[in-house]
């Protein structure tokens, strides 16, 4: 399962989701998932309508977090009317959703919709969106028990199990009359249609996620019809026997009437059929001029020419090596055509390259007569015939060489200043301006440099690195820290003011010597009880107006790559009149303050 959380996350159920879904790990090996924060709000309250989008490779899905606060017990869930909640066999009261209402499902039905819109504003079809509502909270329980309500509605608690349950419903229906799985180039393409901020997950980490691989933007309405074709019997009759179906159970009752996913190998002969059978109507000397339908070759720009021969008709001229045949696989014909009409090799015949130039000299007179130089007085002023007299070739000549000489200077300087600012940059004695633009962001991190995270000012007010964490531990932390000693640590303190009130945060930023050692580090700290890594406040670094520890602090933690961030926030004053959510707010926020460099090794 992939957790993309581009921006910090606004909500604790927000917050409780995702940290569950990072526990998980990325890969195929627990769920194929990508579920990336995307929050759709509504009117000018601002109200949520959903905070995030699931992709699976077999389609979408909207996501709801519900957190229910003041109240506990067991959710009843309806399809239709408020949902309730209580002790287990008591009606119990209506839910509060927060924000107003008391069921998630019309929100959620405009979110799908405003999805569904975006999407094919993109030149994507969504096919079925289901819809997923995610329960955190006090909520020991839920009706029905499997959290299916019929027509693509969802409704899961935060725990792995009905997690996986609903996620595996909504992906059944979705996956119904779906005739080709989410590509990787596909998820890409559609993340950024619905505005996901920051950095987008790469190819590989989709494609780790079990969705297929494709250069190309396969979802275009117009590009569904050959793998429908595949997907139904009777169009792919005609192309090839089609494979002999397994066995399947038959569907419940009140399952919606879903169709076995088509091979690959359906797909593909419906692909290569429709491709083959439009090279050899566009090939056909007798058949008038029509727009051939081609797997992809819409996927970026409009049709080709009807006239189009191979890639966007650059070789529609060239002297053939054999007679054209129909590609054998349809990638052959999956190259995007220019926009505008391609130039002919005719245009551009093969000649051989023309006889290097003497090098300049005094041309003999007799042959200056009527040719034009760039060189001369006269060229300048516009008259194109040369003095006849031999002083006129001696100073046209002797400006020619003149020239060359300048222009080998000029050529000389260049390449001189441009090699020596690439010895300056690798051995440091470049500009100024050169090692200032290599130097990192964070290196040399100055006390009073004051840092903008979550619309809040923050002002450094302490720094240290260190090349051991032995020492600098505390808890089943410092253990850990005993056999997996870190590469380098990196820590900072700032202070500022939220709601009136001075707040103090702690930034640890720990390197360690491979990935697995960084997650393992992490949950370890994410537990209660468990220790932490020396904010610098313990270790008896103070600053004017800090407070001598971290009193009731709140905690935020995130993983990259083997590198590790933990971030504690707390009021200075353990009397402040703010309250637990501002400074939760202030520990998220903290994760993207700097600290300085890693020391060297």
């Amino acid at each position: 399962m992939l957790a993309l959380t581009p921006v910090p996350l606004q909500t604790a159920g927000e917050r409780a989701l995702f940290h569950e879904l990072t526990r998980w790990d990325t890969g195929a090996s627990v769920r194929a998932a990508v579920v990336a924060s995307i929050p759709l709000v509504d009117g000018p309250m601002e109200r949520r309508l959903s905070d995030a989008i699931l992709f699976v490779p077999e389609g979408v899905a909207v996501v709801r977090i519900v957190e229910v606060v003041r109240q506990s017990g067991v959710v009843t869930a309806k399809p239709e009317g408020p949902w309730t909640i209580g002790p287990e066999g008591d009606p119990g009261a209506v839910l509060q959703l927060s924000g107003g209402g008391s069921s998630p499902l019309d929100g959620l039905m405009r979110a799908g919709m405003d999805t569904a819109q975006k999407l094919r504003r993109a030149g994507l079809e969504p096919g079925r969106i289901a819809r997923l509502t995610v329960l955190a909270g006090e909520v020991t329980g839920l009706l029905p028990s499997d959290g299916d309500l019929g027509e693509g509605d969802q409704v899961a608690l935060l725990e792995p199990r009905s997690l996986l349950l609903g996620i595996a419903r909504a992906s059944r229906y979705t996956g119904v009359d779906n005739p080709r799985l989410w590509t990787t180039a596909d998820v890409r393409a559609a993340l950024e249609a619905l505005g996901l901020q920051g950095r987008g997950p790469s190819v590989e980490e989709l494609n780790g996620e079990g969705f297929p691989y494709s250069p190309y933007v396969l979802r275009r309405p117009e590009l569904l019809t050959p793998a429908a074709m595949a997907a139904s019997p009777s169009a792919a009759g005609p192309v090839a026997p089609p494979p002999t179906a397994a066995p399947t159970a038959a569907p419940a009752p009140d399952a919606p009437p879903a169709r076995e996913q088509p091979s690959s190998a359906a797909i593909a002969q419906a692909v290569a059929a429709s491709a083959a059978a439009a090279h050899a109507a566009a090939a056909a000397p007798q058949a008038a001029p029509v727009q051939a339908h081609r797997d992809t070759v819409a996927v970026d720009g409009p049709q080709a020419p009807p006239d189009d021969n191979g890639i966007g008709g650059l070789f529609a001229n060239a002297e053939p090596a054999q007679p054209p045949v129909a590609p054998a696989e349809p990638s052959m014909r999956t190259v995007t055509p220019r926009t505008t009409a391609a130039p002919r090799t005719s245009v551009f015949p093969a000649t051989p390259p023309p006889a290097a130039q003497p090098p300049a000299s005094p041309p003999p007179a007799q042959q200056d007569a009527g040719r034009f130089s760039y060189w001369t007085e006269d060229s300048q002023a516009g008259d194109v015939e040369d003095d006849e007299s031999d002083g006129g070739s001696g100073k046209r000549a002797l400006l020619m060489v003149m020239a060359g000489v300048l222009a080998v200077a000029v050529i000389g300087v260049v390449a001189w200043l441009f090699l020596k600012d690439g010895a300056g940059d690798d051995g440091g004695g470049g500009t100024a301006a050169g090692s200032a633009s290599a130097e990192p962001s964070t290196a040399g991190l100055e006390v009073g440099t004051v840092q903008d995270a979550g619309g809040v000012s923050y002002t450094v007010e302490a720094a240290k690195t260190d090349e051991t964490c032995l020492g600098h531990a505390y808890g089943d932390t410092a253990d850990f820290f005993a056999d997996n000693d870190c590469t380098g640590l990196s820590r900072a303190l700032y202070s500022g003011q939220v709601a009136g009130e001075a707040v103090v945060v702690s930034v640890s930023r720990v390197r360690l010597a491979d990935a697995a050692a960084a997650r393992a580090l992490r949950s370890l700290t994410d537990a209660n009880g468990s220790g932490n890594v020396s904010d610098l406040l313990r270790e008896g670094v103070r600053y004017t107006g800090s407070p001598a520890e971290l009193s009731d602090a709140e905690y935020a933690s995130a993983v990259s790559g083997s590198t590790v961030t933990i971030v504690e926030a707390a009021w200075v004053d353990e009397d402040a009149e703010g309250s637990s959510e501002d400074v939760d707010k202030v520990a998220d926020d903290g994760l993207a303050l700097a600290v300085p460099s890693f020391p060297a090794g």
